[in-house]
């Protein structure tokens, strides 16, 4: 038999296959085995390595360059002294010093005679002979030295042999897989025979609600804990439809907001007599300047999102915020309500009565009915009044998170709809409520945050300043990027970029107002481009509170109406504020820059302006500066904006263009904020304001007479929280605008008087102009 096996010439390899094969099997069973053998016991997020174990490092190194370092310096202090005795021949002394051993080597020539008889030389030194001890050669010579100790010997601790768990190479060890965090909780069951004995079920964490607790025995109300269950609707306790628990699963979450809001304001600004005055008589060129206005917003806001914001970002949010709006004006000049000498007849945005019937004289009472204000006077009447009302959705967008960066929860979201927006630590460039798309997030622990924003403006309604669903035909984009930390800790730095394309066109507000392109000048339609680059830091270094922007303006304006001519632009604006807190109260200094223009007869504009600002600065909403808007000498724009503090020359800061033929301004200005109760907080400004330029002043008036002195602005503000939240809050405040020489020039009551024609005497300026304001805010 074997033999004719033997005679096969196929056995041999068929019989070294098998083996292979068995061979296959049997150490597949064994690693299947040994595999099986490592999972017992195996946890949850934890896993088997099945990859070749690395060699020991006795057997491979992975770095087979690495460095040599030398070694370590031998840290041990107890030295040992070591005497050592020279016995080594001592060196023979030297025979004779020569300091210049060549000097035998020249041949010595006679010197010659000298020409007179020489001083003889004292006597030579004569050295003291050497002592014994001292005299060389020496022998035996004793030297002492610093040795180091022996080395101990060496001790086996951490020398140990490794065990079996422990020893290179190790096959089958397990590893910790990284555990994606979910902080929504399963939806369970609430049937209590699903539960132990003694348990009550309920759908979440969130409707567990507090103990009841009492904080004190002596019979003091005071219980902070004190809701066990969830209310639907309640702005104190922990409530449904105010956030604090989900409306659906266990993270969506529904936030419903009512606010309302009343500002009384009491002015005086300089206010034109107009064409057609308000009384019979009045031939002076400004007429009385008291105006008395109210503005009341009703806001209802709808807050749906998806998340858990105390560990990450919201994974998405939509919110809605409808606002209705009443506000009333009553001036004492003709001209202010509306461009009409007879004011808003029809009201409301309405067109005027129908006047077909008016055949004679006499059927004009009857068209107007009434809606005159007494005889020889309009005030107090439809020609000086205005009240009016708008629905409008002033917020309306949706966010989404996009990704996580790290697992510190460094994020990017995106938003998109109308969404307020301020572009800067203090408002000065864009601080607006609008239609856009926004990416943000943070990176680095947030150490770095940034925004990327691209706004296509609404137009905003003229009276109430909401916005509106129309065009307004302007582009917006904003980039910028904060660091926190930045050199100094508690000190945040922002580099930003602003562009705006304004694409011009004929545009009349809700009252019949042209108001671009501006009434002034050549008017003509133009478009303009300009673009922002600014440095801005807020925060402390050290004790010191400090917060700064600078920001620099380069564009083109197709045609300036001012200037007559296209116009390139080249702007700057600084503001710095440094302040020091003490105790309850902070002390501050500020300063505001905006360069001005010196009559735009060059190629280039110079005066700095902004595309829709809004400032806390210099005093805020309390500063008569900041706060008013008024006119510019009976023009058809504004020398300034109500809530800005540029001089810009604008028709209106919302539905105007910018204008970059401007006078400018610096603002030095004092102040401070005292927290005098928990409930009551006080701000007092002092403000000095000078035009940095009046050259475009003097153009636009026709006058060679406007000195740069404004004025000194003063205000005094408050606000109290009778309850200690936001829940209601009254502010109430007052500034007066005292003027300079500057603003007399400007806002001169009358011409000199003219021999033959003035009855009376010439009236003065106002010498006080106020704002005084009172505005109350409910939040449920």
């Amino acid at each position: 038999m074997f033999s004719a096996k033997q005679r096969n010439p196929l056995f041999l390899p068929q019989l070294a296959l098998s083996s292979l094969a068995l061979g296959t099997a049997l150490s597949s069973a064994q690693e299947t085995n040994s595999l099986a053998a490592a999972s017992v016991g195996l946890k949850p997020h934890q896993a088997i390595s099945t990859n070749i174990p690395p060699r020991s490092p006795t057997d491979f190194n992975p770095d087979p360059n690495r460095l040599r370092l030398p070694p370590p310096l031998v840290t041990a202090t107890n030295y040992v002294r070591v005497l050592v005795i020279s016995t080594n021949e001592p060196p023979a002394p030297a025979a004779q010093f020569n300091p210049d051993p060549g000097a035998s080597l020249r041949s010595f020539t006679n010197a010659p005679a000298a020409l007179f008889v020489e001083p003889s030389a004292p006597p030579l030194f004569n050295e003291p002979a050497i002592p014994p001890e001292l005299a060389l050669p020496r022998g035996q010579v004793r030297l002492n030295e610093l040795a180091l100790p022996p080395a101990p010997p060496p001790a086996s601790y951490g020398l140990e042999p490794l065990t079996n768990g422990l020893a290179l190479p190790r096959e089958n060890t397990r590893r910790n897989l990284k555990i994606l965090q979910d902080f929504g909780v399963p939806r369970y069951t609430l049937q209590p025979g699903d539960y132990p004995t003694n348990t009550i079920p309920v759908p979440d964490r969130w409707r567990i609600g507090f103990v009841p607790w009492q904080r004190y025995t002596s019979g003091v109300v005071d219980q902070p804990y004190e809701t066990p269950v969830p209310f639907l609707w309640d702005p104190y306790r922990q409530s449904l439809l105010k956030g604090d628990l989900p409306i659906l699963n266990q993270n969506i979450f529904l936030d419903l907001t009512a606010s309302s809001e009343t500002v009384t304001e009491f002015r005086r600004v300089p206010t034109a007599s107009g064409v057609s005055t308000a009384v019979a008589g009045e031939y002076e060129f400004y007429g009385h300047s008291e105006e008395l206005s109210i503005q009341n917003n009703i806001a209802f806001s709808l807050d749906l999102f998806q998340g858990e914001t105390v560990f990450r970002p919201l994974d998405w949010d939509f919110k809605l915020e409808p606002v209705l709006n009443v506000n009333y004006l009553s001036a004492s000049e003709t001209g202010v309500v509306s461009p009409s000498p007879t004011g808003s007849l029809g009201g409301n945005h309405t067109p005027p009565p129908n006047n077909g019937f008016v055949l004679n004289p006499g059927d004009i009472g009857t068209l107007l009915n009434g809606q005159t204000g007494p005889a020889g006077s309009y005030r107090a009447s439809g020609h000086a009044e205005r009240l009016q009302d708008l629905v409008t959705l002033q917020q309306a967008f949706g966010e989404v998170h996009l990704h996580d960066w790290s697992d510190n929860y460094d994020f990017m979201s995106v938003r998109a709809g109308i969404q307020p927006f301020n572009g800067d630590f203090r408002g000065f460039i864009y601080n607006d409520v609008n239609q856009g798309v926004r990416l943000f997030g943070n990176w680095d622990n947030n150490l770095y945050q940034y925004n990327m924003a691209w706004f296509h403006q609404l137009e905003k309604d003229t009276d109430s300043e909401l916005n509106t669903l129309a065009d307004r035909g302007q582009d917006v984009f904003i980039v910028n990027l904060f660091r926190q930390d930045f050199i100094w800790p508690g000190y945040t730095a922002e580099g930003s970029f602003f562009a705006n394309y304004d694409h011009g066109g004929l545009h009349y507000d809700d009252n019949g107002n042209l108001v671009w392109p501006e009434p002034i000048g050549d008017v003509r339609t133009h478009e303009l481009q300009s673009y922002y680059l600014g440095w801005a830091g807020d925060g402390h270094i050290g004790r010191i509170n400090v917060d700064h922007a600078f920001y620099e303006v380069l564009g083109h304006d197709d045609f300036n109406d001012i200037a007559a001519r296209p116009m390139d632009i080249n702007a700057q604006m600084a503001a710095l504020e440094v302040s020091y807190d003490h105790d309850w109260a902070r002390y501050k200094a500020s300063f505001f820059y905006a360069s001005g223009d010196k009559g735009g007869n060059g190629g280039t504009a110079t005066g700095f302006d902004s595309i829709v600002d809004n400032p806390n600065f210099t005093g805020g909403p309390f500063s008569y500066w900041a706060r008013q808007g008024f006119n510019l000498g009976g023009t058809s724009v504004n020398l300034k904006d109500s809530g800005s503090l540029v001089p810009d020359l604008r028709s209106s800061k919302y539905e105007g263009q910018a204008n970059f033929v401007n006078p400018g301004v610096f603002i030095y200005g004092v102040g401070a904020e005292c927290d005098v109760t928990p409930k009551l907080r006080t701000f007092l400004n002092a403000n000095y304001i000078r035009f940095a330029e009046t050259g475009v002043l003097k153009e636009v008036l026709q006058t060679q007479r406007v000195d740069q002195e404004v004025g000194e602005d003063l205000s005094l503000g408050i606000q109290y929280r009778p309850f200690l939240t936001d829940n209601v809050i009254l502010s109430a405040g007052w500034g007066v605008l005292i003027p300079g020489r500057g603003y007399r020039d400007i806002y001169k009551t009358s011409t000199d008087p003219v021999p033959g024609f003035s009855s009376g005497p010439t009236a003065a300026v106002d010498s006080f102009l106020y704002s005084g304001l009172i505005a109350v805010t409910f939040t449920y």
